[in-house]
């Protein structure tokens, strides 16, 4: 029997068994036949015949899109584009913003507790667990920002309260501006370029 083929059995299912037909062939002459998705195909007067299995041309399971070297579905490619949205002009800011030296946008922080609040439920979505380890990634390095952002560490700017300063005001501030914020923002930030990169994966030029 050549690779491929389906032998065919000689036992009737059962009447409940049998599911409504989407392909009859009858008088096979060629013996192959291409078969998209789950369907049932009945197939008279033909010894053996060759049924090619080809993905549901509707399927949105069907990898379509690459991110990097990882296959991702109609669905994920969807979903994931929406995350991308909601993200990337958070996760510039956050790249490029010092807050231990520069004033950081207060708003910033409203969007990230806006969009925390959505997909801390809709990463769960996700086919792909590679994309959903990515975009968990993403979640928790921002949920761990704000504690570095929130009063603790951080004071409206006098001169326009839309902006926050590091507390830097009496020795306890300026050692846990050194010892905590410092650090851990610096850390943060470079984990936050890391989740950067992999949602917006470029080869980069060889430099001639």
């Amino acid at each position: 029997m050549a690779k491929g083929a389906v032998k065919m059995s000689n036992k009737f299912p059962v009447k409940s068994q049998i599911k409504p037909t989407d392909v009859s062939v009858d008088a096979v002459t060629d013996k192959s036949i291409n078969q998209y998705g789950k369907k049932n195909t009945v197939i008279q007067h033909a010894d053996t015949v060759n049924i090619n299995m080809q993905p549901g041309r509707n399927s949105s399971t069907f990898p379509s899109t690459i991110l990097g070297d990882i296959k991702i579905s109609n669905n994920d490619a969807k979903l994931l584009a929406e995350f991308k949205n909601s993200y990337k002009n958070i996760l510039k800011y956050c790249i490029h913003i010092d807050p231990t030296g520069e004033a950081f946008d207060i708003h910033c922080i409203e969007l990230i507790e806006r969009n925390y609040n959505k997909w801390q439920f809709d990463w769960r979505d996700f086919e792909s667990e590679k994309i959903q380890e990515i975009v968990c990634h993403t979640l928790n390095n921002f949920n761990e920002y704000l504690y570095y952002l929130s009063d603790k560490y951080m004071r409206l700017l006098p001169s326009n309260p839309d902006f926050l300063i590091c507390k830097n005001q009496s020795i306890e501030e300026g050692e846990r501006l050194r010892e905590e914020l410092r650090p851990n923002s610096i850390r943060i930030r470079e984990e936050l370029r890391d989740r950067y990169l992999e949602l917006w994966p470029a080869k980069e030029p060889t430099p001639k």
